[in-house]
């Protein structure tokens, strides 16, 4: 009876999230898609280019840069000091995108690799005391609720920082970068930086959202698994 009260309220908690910041995938969908910026941004470099020119916008030179086919998702690697590039063909974000990586490969190093190794070290502690609960090794499931529930609030705490500060950031990276190159007119400039500030609006509390979920599901599944 008291591990189905732990699902309860995690469960409570996740919808409660969810509303309380109001998401709405559908939304976050419909931002993916404009026609009209997308023409804008095509106007601009390859994806490479344009992460190595922000890359000497913010003196930073010995990060590594590669496209990746095939995948959605941008990413910096603290482990390997390298950005990868998404298959970003026809997104009007793509510039803030890339701004966005390159401000994670100037956040403060120690917190990144710390956000590296926490990351996989949570994932890899869920996985054995699931699998030490399953078998009956693991008997005190309170402590482990609350060791996950305390990893949970560290992984908000410092990814969300990172994501907000590169997230924030990155609007004004963008617009120095096309001030800077100056292809578009002013009022095209402008069309497309609303449309940053449109997605920062709305991105920055799906993000941490997206974070305390995950950490959510992942106390969840736990829970579920002492009932078993």
């Amino acid at each position: 009876m008291e591990n189905m009260f732990y699902i309860g309220i995690t469960l409570i908690a996740i919808v409660l999230l969810k509303w309380i910041f109001k998401i709405d995938f559908k939304k976050a969908k419909e931002l993916q898609e404009d026609k009209e910026l997308e023409k804008l941004t095509d106007k601009f470099p390859e994806n490479i280019k344009i992460a190595k020119e922000m890359l000497d916008m913010l003196d930073n030179k010995k990060v590594k840069v590669e496209e990746v086919k095939d995948t959605k998702t941008s990413l910096y690697i603290a482990i390997t000091d390298k950005i990868l590039i998404a298959d970003m063909k026809n997104n009007y974000g793509r510039i803030q995108t890339i701004a966005h990586e390159c401000l994670h490969s100037i956040q403060d190093r120690g917190l990144l690799l710390f956000n590296f190794i926490f990351s996989n070290i949570n994932m890899l502690y869920w996985l054995v005391i699931t699998i030490l609960t399953i078998t009956k090794v693991i008997t005190n499931v309170k402590m482990q609720l609350f060791v996950l529930l305390l990893m949970a609030m560290i992984k908000v705490i410092v990814r969300g920082y990172l994501e907000i500060d590169a997230m924030t950031k990155s609007r004004y990276l963008a617009e120095k970068y096309m001030n800077i190159k100056a292809i578009l007119e002013k009022a095209e400039e402008e069309k497309l930086l609303n449309k940053y500030n449109e997605i920062n609006k709305y991105g920055i509390p799906y993000t941490i959202v997206y974070i305390a979920i995950s950490s959510l599901l992942g106390i969840l599944g736990y829970a579920i698994v002492t009932i078993i």
